[in-house]
């Protein structure tokens, strides 16, 4: 559908090259350049991860050691991250991977983009409003996920449409990025005939929730079963040992409530029985129950926000997109909405510390 009938707004698909040169001009090359001087062009010891990164990608020397080397100097074991980063090193030195990695994430955003907006007939260049959410933190920060996410979720959207062996490869890249990947495995359940129905929308998210207390034990057996060292080991870390996490009470977060209230808006209001494309939902539904079931364990569920944050454009245009207003006031909503994100993403310490700027 287009946010509404009649002209064309600016965020409804448009097959005019006049049309989508406007967009790039208008919208997505000002956030490209937003999020490349606060990402790209981060300080190397800004906080949290970026010095770790930078100190593990200056002690890389070739594929083969890379993993190892990433183990010993940032703690983490995917099997794909500093190889790729490795081949990388040959060419670029530190400030040119930071930027390299924006550009891969911002280019992987767009092809998701341009696979999910087309069916729901909205114009692919609303990608670009997910740099004005947290998401550019993250972009900035765990830099594995912010890369292996777009990747996952192209996978998971050829799972639906049936082609597995392109989904497979793609997934199994995603995973080899980052482990949380590990979901999109799930997207041939999604195939399912009761994945059709607005009931289960509206029941698995509460009891996603209502079950959270079982999270740890039901979580473990699954990891327990896929016996996959790196992801039993993020489980001891994260649910077995003492570990204090850097997010706190996940539900006091702002993250959380921008993650869960546009989802159950977008899945109550945009119903997926109303929607010849039912990919959107499916997405939705799955992430928001994982960040629902894992709320006891901040670091798990605060893992899958980014994945839901990566379709918020999505989500808010189409929920916008369910009033009856003119096609311009539709527009400045959802523009505006994002605009008022952005400020609240800009002004917030955790923000400015991550990425090592001050206003």
């Amino acid at each position: 559908m287009c946010i509404a009938a009649g002209d064309r707004p600016a965020y409804a698909a448009s097959d005019r090259s006049s049309s989508h040169l406007l967009k790039l001009v208008l919208l997505v090359l000002p956030i490209f350049a937003y999020g490349f001087y606060l990402v790209a062009m981060r300080p190397l010891d800004a906080g949290n991860d970026t010095a770790r990164y930078i100190r593990t990608y200056n002690q890389l020397n070739g594929i083969v050691s890379s993993v190892g080397v990433g183990a010993r100097f940032f703690g983490n074991t995917e099997f794909l991250w500093w190889p790729l980063q490795s081949l990388l090193k040959l060419l670029l030195s530190s400030r040119g991977w930071l930027i390299a990695n924006y550009l891969l994430v911002f280019a992987f955003t767009a092809m998701y983009y341009k696979r999910a907006a087309r069916p729901l007939k909205l114009a692919p260049e609303i990608f670009a409003l997910v740099f004005l959410t947290f998401f550019l933190v993250y972009s900035g920060n765990i830099m594995r996920q912010a890369l292996a996410a777009p990747i996952g979720a192209i996978g998971f959207y050829l799972a639906l449409e049936r082609r597995f062996l392109r989904a497979a490869v793609l997934i199994a890249i995603s995973v080899g990025l980052h482990w949380s990947s590990i979901v999109f495995v799930a997207a041939p359940l999604l195939l399912l005939r009761v994945f059709d129905r607005d009931g289960i929308y509206f029941a698995l998210p509460p009891m996603a929730l209502a079950f959270s207390a079982l999270s740890s034990t039901v979580i473990g057996d699954l990891v327990s079963a896929l016996n996959i060292p790196g992801i039993s080991e993020k489980f001891d870390l994260y649910f077995s040992l003492d570990h204090q996490s850097h997010v706190g009470v996940v539900w006091k977060t702002a993250n959380f409530w921008i993650c869960s209230t546009s989802s159950i808006a977008f899945l109550t209001i945009a119903r997926a029985s109303k929607q010849e494309d039912k990919r959107l939902h499916k997405y939705t539904l799955l992430f928001i129950s994982l960040v629902f079931f894992g709320i006891n364990t901040a670091d798990f569920s605060e893992r899958y926000m980014p994945l839901l944050l990566l379709a918020l454009p999505l989500q808010i245009t189409l929920i916008v997109d369910r009033f009856s207003i003119p096609n311009a006031v539709k527009n400045m909503i959802v523009f505006g909405s994002f605009v008022l994100l952005a400020s609240l993403v800009l002004f917030a310490e955790s923000s400015q510390y991550t990425l090592g700027y001050t206003v």
